[in-house]
Order: structure tokens, then C-alpha cells, then sequence
């Protein structure tokens, strides 16, 4: 699980397997190097599904995952796909990952929180050397992304595919490492000083979601504090510090953003067409939808959609939405049974429980990157792992104590 963790920094491209023209990764089925390691946490995660089906109220949240997985699969039969088989492979390797953060305990637990912490580092100080170039910084072969520019500026994207993938990793690993750093087995002040920078990305990537992401989670996570120790209350600090200062560089940017007029569409980048665009296609395709992975594809092979949006072709921003398209409404219950699941996660785990799934649920609502991208689809295994951990009982999270002998009569 911890080398999937690693391989899933980079985006380096092993083969295109189709033959369709153009290079837009929405149309062609790309082998990943970390395709690899996904494919041997499936095999290798057996043994262990069985066991968390066994204790199913310990995996709430990933056993829901993987009900909705499954859900999809009718539409993946009715619409046979190259992209669907690689969509429904590497969501079930993350569903594996997130079923492994959530049964890790005490040395386990170590290493999984540790190799989160150190990934996410390695994340941050990538975006910080490409700020400071004002561009990438020649990391072509682990797979470094080209060059955006948002708002006028250059964004960061670190070893992702894109800075608002960042900004997600960003927020949501920077909020889990930061709630898991109060925990047991949880590896102290790595934890805890990677979450705080990890908020820093956020800013080097002028993502309104991440921003809005940032201040929610930073929020619930300094009303879980109220009567937390002072370490715990100056770690918030210090992520909402780095925060400010991540924005701060991009300054410009942010401003530009802040600043855009047009209309309504203008302001939410157009996602009021892909709207339209994803209700006709929804529309014509109740029952099983267009295939999971197949939503741009469909959508080109209808024009007069193409032309309500000024955009290229691409999914709608809501991720919900997008897999009703994807897997039609008999994904429906399956979203219905992860909502339940969540929340009852975040009744059991508290303020740090929420503050998690509100740092997860700006990317849900107004983008799709936690299904299209494979690195997306690792970041939410992540997230329903650690929201399952956290959803576990305090006495359950305590070291095992080794029985000293007895003294002699």
C-alpha cells in the first residue's frame, strides 16, 4: 500500500493502449507506472476485504465505496470500454488503499501516516521550487505536468496532472494528517508538520475550490481544538498561516480570479453548460448511463452538446452527478448507502471527522477530479480509509501495554 502511496505522485505515462488521435487524457486509456502497484493492492487485498466485511463497522465508509463500485458495473457491461475497465481497476485499488489506512494500527499505522506524511512533503516542495522558477522544473520523467496558467499566473502542480488535483491532495491528505497527528501510532511530528504545509500548495495553486476547502476544514478543525492540548491548537495556527502565505505569493493571481466578470457562467468557469450538457446525456440514458470513463467520449459523439459549452469537451464539475451519468440511476442507492456511511462516520469521529469531509466536499460539488483522474481516485480511498479510522473508538486507538512480571513473594 505505502509503494502505491509513492508511485501515485508521479504520472508517468507506460503506454497510450488505444489508437484515438489527439493527446486530451479524457479520450485515450493510459497505462500508468502506478497502474502496477494498483494492480497488486487488488490482488494482494483479498484476505483483507474478507476480514473487513467480517467487521464491517470498523470500514463503514470504504465498504460503502465499494458498493458504489459495484453499482457501476451494469453500465461498464452495457457500454464494454477500454477506459471503463481501467476506471472500475483503479477504483477498486483505492477503495484496497483506504481499506488499509482504515485497519492500520500501531506499527502498521506508523508506516501508512508516515509514507501520507512524506508523499504530501515531497508534493509541497515541488510546487514550491516550480513557484519559485515560475514554471516546472525539468521532473519530465516522473511525470511532471505542463505548465497552467490560472488567473494570469503560473499555478503549481507539483508531480500531479494538474494544480486543482494538488490543491485537492493538498487539502485533504494536510486535514487528515493533521487529525490523525492527535491520534496513537500516528508519527508525531512528521504528521503534524506535514499537514501544516501541505496547506501552504493550496495557495500555489489559485483553486477556488481548494481555497474555499482550506478555510472550512481549517475552521472545524480549530472548533475541534476548543479543549484539545496547545500543540494541537498551534498546529491550526500554522496551517492557516501557511495558507495565507501560499496565497500571498500567487497574490496576483488570486485577485485575478477574484476579479472576473461575464456573468454567472464566467464566474463558475462554465460549469453552468456542462450542466446542460450532462442532463441531456443523463436524459437518453437513465438505466445504465454511458459507461464509466466514457463521459467525454459520449459527449463528442454528440455535437449539438459540444456547442452549448465554449470549452472543450469535459465531465461535468460535480462528481455525484458525473457518476450518475457515467453509471445511470442505478448508482443512486450506492450513492445514497456512502452518504449514510460518511455520516455516520463524522457523528462517531467528531470535529476532526467533519473537518475532513468538508475538506473533501468542495471537490465533489464543483469538480470531477475525485473519479477522472487516477490520482483523484487514490486521494478519495485516502479520505474514506482515514474518515473510517477516525470513526473508531477512543479505546480502540490505545497502544497494547506489555504485562511486566510479576515481583517475587
Amino acid at each position: 500500500m505505502g509503494v502505491a502511496l509513492v508511485m501515485s505522485t508521479t504520472t508517468i505515462a507506460l503506454a497510450n493502449i488505444d489508437s484515438r488521435p489527439g493527446d486530451d487524457f479524457q479520450l485515450h486509456t493510459i497505462l500508468l507506472i502506478s497502474d502496477l502497484a494498483l494492480i497488486a493492492v487488488i490482488i494482494t487485498g483479498a484476505d483483507g476485504l474478507r476480514g473487513a466485511i467480517r467487521a464491517w463497522r470498523n470500514h463503514r465508509c470504504v465498504l460503502a465505496g465499494l458498493v458504489l463500485g459495484l453499482t457501476v458495473l451494469p453500465a461498464a457491461l452495457a457500454h464494454p470500454s477500454d477506459r471503463g475497465v481501467a476506471a472500475v481497476l483503479r477504483g477498486l485499488a483505492a477503495l484496497g488503499i483506504g481499506l488499509c489506512v482504515g485497519a492500520a494500527r500501531f506499527d502498521a499505522r506508523r508506516l501508512v501516516v508516515g509514507t501520507l506524511a512524506a508523499v504530501t512533503l515531497a508534493q509541497v516542495a515541488v510546487a514550491c521550487a516550480q513557484r519559485i522558477a515560475n514554471g516546472p522544473i525539468i521532473l519530465d520523467e516522473m511525470g511532471e505536468a505542463s505548465p497552467v496558467e490560472i488567473g494570469g499566473r503560473y499555478a503549481s502542480s507539483g508531480l500531479t496532472v494538474h494544480p486543482y488535483v494538488l490543491a485537492a491532495w493538498c487539502a485533504v491528505a494536510g486535514t487528515a494528517l493533521l487529525a490523525l497527528s492527535r491520534r496513537p501510532s500516528s508519527g508525531g511530528r512528521l504528521t503534524t508538520a506535514a499537514g501544516v504545509a501541505a496547506f501552504a500548495g493550496i495557495g500555489l495553486t489559485m483553486s477556488r475550490a481548494g481555497a474555499l476547502a482550506g478555510v472550512i476544514a481549517l475552521s472545524a478543525l480549530a472548533f475541534s481544538t476548543l479543549r484539545s492540548d496547545r500543540v494541537s491548537r498551534r498546529a491550526v495556527l500554522g496551517a492557516a498561516v501557511t495558507l495565507a502565505l501560499g496565497a500571498l505569493v500567487n497574490l496576483s493571481g488570486w485577485l485575478s480570479r477574484a476579479g472576473q466578470s461575464g456573468g454567472v457562467d464566467a464566474i463558475s468557469s462554465g460549469r453552468g453548460a456542462l450542466l446542460r450538457q450532462a442532463w441531456v446525456l443523463l436524459q437518453d440514458n437513465l438505466l445504465t448511463g454511458v459507461g464509466p470513463g466514457r463521459y467525454v467520449l459520449a459527449l463528442i459523439e454528440r455535437p449539438e452538446l459540444v456547442e452549448l459549452s465554449r470549452q472543450s469537451p469535459r465531465p461535468v464539475h460535480i462528481t455525484p452527478f458525473l457518476l450518475m451519468v457515467e453509471g445511470g440511476l442505478l448508482v443512486v442507492p450506492g450513492l445514497i448507502l456512502l452518504a449514510l456511511a460518511i455520516a455516520v462516520a463524522c457523528r462517531r469521529g467528531g470535529a476532526t471527522a467533519v473537518a475532513l469531509t468538508l475538506s473533501m466536499l468542495p471537490f465533489l460539488a464543483l469538480d470531477h477530479l475525485a473519479w477522472s483522474y487516477p490520482q483523484g481516485l487514490v486521494l478519495t480511498g485516502v479520505w474514506l480509509g482515514v474518515l473510517d479510522l477516525l470513526a473508531r473508538e477512543e479505546e480502540q486507538e490505545e497502544e497494547p501495554v506489555t504485562a511486566l512480571p510479576a515481583a517475587p513473594a
